[in-house]
Formats: structure tokens, sequence, C-alpha cells
């Protein structure tokens, strides 16, 4: 959350000398609004209750001049400003309820006299820092509140993309796979619905590594259809590197798939971007997958093209020993 910016205006004070027709009560309300400007820069929380101690006195008064009006007036702007300065100060000391608690009251009196757009402006950054306080429990290890937290700000924000890829975050330290690829999608379906592209870019990227990395575990220990199952759903999440595509190949050579499997490799192939050695071990694979087919023309070349280390031993074996190319 970017750092938050409060401009109180120089409120300058009402001078109280003795004027013909001012009444006690308009002295004291006046009193009162004085005091709050004087305590502007040096005690925030009795400024606000001055001014609250000057409106209160005005509301009361039998009868108000247009100065005592003018007055009132004057301490009900300060209200809402003030305690956006609170909300911005607690903020920045990382008191996450006391911001919120600040904001609440921004947006009370906003609303009540007048200042809808810092209401407005408050209603907006609560749920936001509902998630900034949720991430910084998860930082701490403590996921449960870190998921209460997140939950208080879309009960406030059903919108709050950041929330739900927060809440995949804690779910996957909590080892509950169903409940943090729910949370996940949620994010990526809310993050398109209102285009926060940044949550969308993370929630995909987060879900793809994952799918990713499930997959290189699961073929290290033989279980091709869940390395298939999180395979595919990489992709799915944008995962466009050579390697999935590879993997993918390979397990469909294995499933007796040939054609998926050549599908497969030859997207790694035209996926990346390396020089001929680079390029070797997809070569071998295809001349796998024709081997099994039985093509030995298409064979023959592919393992030609696998002539190189750490590939260069099998590929001469497969074209002298097995296949007899010429």
């Amino acid at each position: 959350m970017k750092t938050f910016r409060i401009s109180v205006l120089a409120t300058l004070l009402i001078l109280t000398t003795a004027v013909w027709g001012w009444s006690q009560d308009e002295k004291e309300i006046i009193d009162a609004y004085n005091k709050g400007v004087q305590l502007l820069n040096s005690d925030t929380k009795a400024a606000i209750a001055s001014f609250q101690k000057c409106i209160s006195l005005a509301d009361n008064a039998e009868e108000l001049s247009e100065k005592g009006e003018e007055t009132k007036k004057l301490a009900q702007d300060q209200i809402p400003k003030l305690y956006y300065k609170l909300a911005v100060e607690s903020y920045k000391k990382r008191d996450f309820q006391g911001a919120i608690d600040y904001f609440e009251k921004t947006k009370k009196y906003g609303k009540k006299y007048g200042n809808i757009a810092l209401a407005q402006k408050s209603e907006r950054l609560i749920p936001k820092l509902y998630y900034a306080w949720g991430k910084q429990e998860f930082v701490k290890k403590n996921y449960e509140d870190a998921l209460k937290i997140f939950d208080q700000g879309l009960a406030i924000n059903p919108d709050l993309a950041s929330a739900y890829l927060g809440k995949a975050l804690v779910y996957d330290k909590l080892k509950q796979e169903d409940k943090m690829i729910e949370a996940a999608n949620k994010a990526i379906e809310v993050a398109q619905k209102i285009h926060d592209q940044k949550t969308l870019n993370n929630a995909k990227k987060f879900m793809r590594n994952y799918t990713y990395n499930h997959a290189v575990i699961a073929i290290q220990n033989n279980k091709m259809d869940e390395a298939e199952k999180y395979l595919l759903e990489s992709v799915k999440y944008g995962n466009n590197s050579p390697d999935v595509y590879y993997e993918l190949g390979k397990i469909y050579n294995k499933k007796g798939k040939y054609t998926e499997a050549i599908q497969y490799l030859q997207k790694a192939l035209s996926l990346d971007q390396g020089n001929d050695v680079v390029k070797a071990r997809y070569y071998y694979s295809l001349g796998k997958v024709y081997e099994n087919l039985d093509k030995k023309a298409e064979a023959c070349a592919a393992f030609r093209k696998a002539l190189h280390p750490p590939y260069e031993e099998s590929a001469k074996y497969e074209m002298q020993q097995v296949l007899k190319c010429k």
C-alpha cells in the first residue's frame, strides 16, 4: 500500500474580543474552537475533542448568530481531516487495527459533515488495510490469524482479489491443497473482473510454479498420471516453458500416446531458443517416439540431431545397434 498523505489546512483563530450582541454561549463555542486550533500541531486527539465540544455547544445553544454558525461549520470541517491524519499515523506505525478504526471514523464524520470525498477514500482504503494486515500476519507465520483478517477485508469488499491470493498462500503453508486451489482460482477470477493485472499475474505465476514443481516431484516418484495432471494444469495457468512440454512429451511416449508425444516435443523445440547441444534432448526423445512407431527414417533423423553430450552415446547406440541407420 502506498504511503498516505494528509494536508490539514491551517485554521485561523477567531477573535473573541468583546463584541456587542454576542452571547456567553457563543463565546464558549469560539473558545472551544480556538483551543482546537491551538492543539492542531501538538495533540490531534485533544484538538478533535475541542472541535467536538465546539459543535456540541453550538447544537445546544438557544440561538446562534451567523458567526456562531460559521464557527460550528469550521469545527465540523476539521473532524474528518483529523481522524484521517490519525489513521495515516497509525498505518505508518503498522497499527492496522488503529488505522482501520480511525478510517471508519473518517468515513462516518466525512459523511456527516459533508466531506464525501474523504469518506469515500477512507471506505476504499479500509479493505486494503485488512489485506496489508493479513499479509503482515502471514509473514509472521500467524496463518490462522491471517486467514481471519483476509476474510474481514473480503466481507467489506468481495472484489479484493489480493486477499484471495493471500488466502491461497496461507492454505499452501497449511498444506490444504483443495482450499489453496479454490482461493487462487478465485483471485484470478476476481482480478480479471476488476482488471487488477498485478494480482492476476501473481496468482497465475504462483499456480503455474506450484503445479510444475509438484509435477517434477511426481515424475521423480514415477507417478506419471499425477505428473500429467499437474503439467497440464501448469500450462493452463500460463506456463509456456519448453520444460513443461518436454516432460509431457516423455510422459505420453511412456503411455503409448505417440501423436500427443510428438506434438508436445515439437512444441518444446519451437519454444527453446538454445543451440543444437541444448536441443539434443528433444531430438533424442523424438527419436524414441518414432522408434516406438516403427518409423525408422524419422527416428534415425532425430537421433542424428541428438549426437551431442550427454545424449551422444545413447543416440549412437540406437542408430547403430537398434535401428541400423545408414
